[in-house]
């Protein structure tokens, strides 16, 4: 508790109490400046959040005012049933900035004269430019470990990271930007099918460079190591004196192939780029060469704190409004079974994991927020009730998501959309590696978001993405602007229903400068229905895999239908044609719908279309030309100033501040 005890708590709600009796105040005021034994007005305010929570509990206040500066926050602040009620604001003035780093004041950088650790940097030219810190001086008496990260693993916290001002910096690595390429593979470790057996690492050479490593002390890989849409990280073994061959710790969820991309990182000898650090934990020593001069303007902070700065947990009718979160190793945000809890125009930035997991209750999640350089994803939404299908109305509407997948580089969306009846709007997701949105669960609307220049280092995804279950239906994804995805041009389409994924609703979209328009991976019912294509390499591919390659997926499709009351009758009700599925043929596909779209310089809508789904499918009404139509382009006009972000009073709230 960093209230300042029950005496000082005790004056402060008399104190409270005595003014409201006057009827003069009737809100908490905190400020950095502040003191835990004040009594909270806007004079003599608090210092902590945690403080002003209490005193608002038993004061019966419902309004926190943060004044603007810095607040250093190390534990969550945890609201409950008893908060109900409550609003926690900015006021007016500077943004307040809830921090979960420290910064690292300039009196304690100084230039790195160890001879010992300068002569491991392979580029002699950067030694000279190496700035030090005495991690201990700073108080940081622990180091977080680094944890694996990426496809196979969930979405960890960083490490401690550095920022320089509100840039990211980076691990040092080699080499400095994009990837090297595995050469010989000697062994290609366990795959995706021998798990079970007994461990074999992975060891190969990536030619001379890592001859310099053999004294780091935690190296680690990462990469795609088999398919263009699993990232991996993974410790180093052992390096080969002698010919530099490197056995890594663990193996590769799925093998390891010569020819894949990779980078190593965590290495001292690899310090030689601007905007690059490296933390000794054995020493606790940060080493590190700035991205830009130093100034007290960009501050250094170091991120501590993996715990979410705010925990919501059975509460109703709580508002966060216009305050910013930035620089911890985690979560920022974590709602559970919170109803009607709202995170209105604010800003989360520079976090290691991601923005927020929001869990049952309904109608609750963020509006009008910006959320930057995160490390694992944006925003976790579920609730609603699968076996009811009882709708949740959790949402994330007129939100900007840039960069979301700054550490982990695939399956960490800006929205992971789960559960039954949620919805995401009027949202800008763009400038990332993979998908923006991927979902499962029944009945979500997903409307009117803008989607630009994502799948950008992957391959085999869609910018809108579900797939592998028979029961998740109902999801609408309608009006969205998809424009300039492309990715490796293998097969990413905008929306990709993948592997029998069924009963999805496509209506209205514009898709523009995009690799493939749709991938339809085999599935039932799904329904594509008044979408304008421009300038693609596809339209439509559609396909019967379950026929083939992927008729091996059966038990789990079966699964999928056992996990769910499919047969009740509000299932048979809301799902007609999911009851009967194991009685037909349930792989091939049947009954999905191509109507009324428009192609304009996009092939034509069956080129990639396999017999089987084209035989069982309504095609219909379907327009392909090469000069768009007076009436279309007033069409998509209107659908690309109804996409993406929205003004209102909250997200004019973030400009300029």
């Amino acid at each position: 508790m960093i209230f300042g005890g029950n005496v000082s708590l005790m004056l402060a709600c008399m104190a409270l109490l005595v003014v409201g009796a006057t009827g003069s105040q009737k809100e908490i005021f905190v400020a950095p400046n502040g003191a835990d034994k004040n009594p909270g007005t806007s004079r003599s305010p608090l210092a902590t959040l945690a403080a002003a929570r209490d005193l608002a509990r038993a004061s019966h206040c419902h309004q926190i005012v943060l004044k603007g500066g810095v607040y250093r926050l190390m534990d969550s602040v945890k609201l409950e049933a008893a908060d109900s009620g409550l609003t926690i604001r900015a006021g007016s003035g500077s943004r307040p900035v809830v921090s979960g780093g420290i910064d690292v004041p300039l009196n304690l950088v100084h230039p790195c004269q160890d001879s010992t650790v300068l002569s491991r940097i392979i580029d002699s030219s950067a030694r000279g430019k190496v700035l030090e810190v005495d991690l201990k001086a700073l108080g940081v008496s622990t180091i977080a470990t680094i944890e694996p990260r990426g496809f196979p693993h969930q979405a960890n916290s960083s490490p401690n990271e550095l920022f320089q001002g509100d840039s990211p910096m980076n691990i040092a690595r080699w080499p400095n930007t994009g990837y090297a390429k595995v050469g010989k593979v000697t062994e290609a470790g366990n795959g995706e099918h021998d798990h079970d057996k007994p461990k074999r690492l992975p060891v190969f050479s990536i030619g001379e460079r890592s001859k310099g490593w053999l004294k780091a002390e935690e190296a680690w890989m990462y990469g795609y190591w088999h398919f263009d849409w699993a990232d991996e990280s993974i410790r180093v073994n052992k390096i080969d004196p002698t010919t530099g061959t490197i056995t890594l710790q663990e193996p590769a969820v799925y093998g390891v192939d010569t020819g894949m991309p990779f980078f190593a990182e965590n290495l001292l000898e690899e310090l030689d780029a601007p905007g690059e650090y490296y933390v000794d934990r054995q020493t606790s020593h940060l080493y590190f060469i700035p991205s830009r001069p130093l100034s007290a303007k960009e501050p250094l902070t170091l991120s501590i704190t993996s715990q979410p700065f705010i925990t919501v947990t059975d509460a109703a009718n709580v508002t966060v409004r216009g305050i910013d979160f930035g620089f911890s190793r985690g979560t920022a945000v974590r709602i559970h079974n919170g109803d009607h809890v709202t995170f209105e125009a604010c800003r989360f930035k520079d976090l290691g994991g991601r923005v927020a997991e929001v869990e049952l209750g309904h109608d609750s999640g963020f509006r009008s927020c910006d959320m930057w350089d995160t490390a694992e994803g944006g925003v976790a939404l579920s609730g609603g009730d699968r076996k009811l299908l009882t709708p949740a109305r959790n949402f994330v509407t007129n939100c900007e998501f840039k960069n979301f997948q700054r550490r982990s580089q695939t399956y960490r969306p800006a929205v992971w959309i789960d559960g039954v009846g949620n919805i995401v709007s009027h949202c800008y997701m763009h400038d990332a590696p993979h998908s923006a949105i991927i979902y499962g669960g029944n009945d979500h609307v997903i409307e009117n978001n803008r989607f630009s220049r994502l799948l950008a280092l992957t391959g085999d995804g869609g910018a809108v993405y579900t797939g592998r279950n028979w029961t998740a239906r109902g999801t609408t994804i309608r009006n969205n602007w998809f424009e300039d995805n492309f990715g490796q041009r293998k097969w990413e389409p905008a929306i990709y229903v993948d592997d029998l994924g069924s009963g999805i609703k496509m209506i209205g979209n514009l898709i523009e400068r995009c690799h493939w328009g749709f991938l339809i991976g085999g599935g039932r019912d799904n329904i594509l229905e008044g979408n304008i294509l421009v300038d693609c390499s596809l339209a439509f591919a559609c396909d019967a895999r379950g026929l083939g390659w992927a008729a091996d997926s059966r038990p789990t499709m079966v699964a999928g239908l056992d996990a769910v009351p499919y047969q009740s009758a509000i299932w048979r009700t809301q799902y007609p044609m999911l009851p009967n599925i194991l009685n037909e043929n349930p792989m091939a596909p049947s009954a999905n719908v191509l109507r009324n779209n428009i192609l304009y310089r996009s092939g034509t809508t069956t080129k990639q279309m396999e017999e089987p789904f084209k035989k069982t499918a309504m095609i219909e009404g379907n327009r392909e030309g090469t000069t768009i139509s007076p009436a279309d382009q007033a069409n998509i006009k209107k659908i690309r100033e109804n996409a993406g972000l929205q003004r209102d009073r909250l997200r004019d709230s973030l400009k300029g501040k």
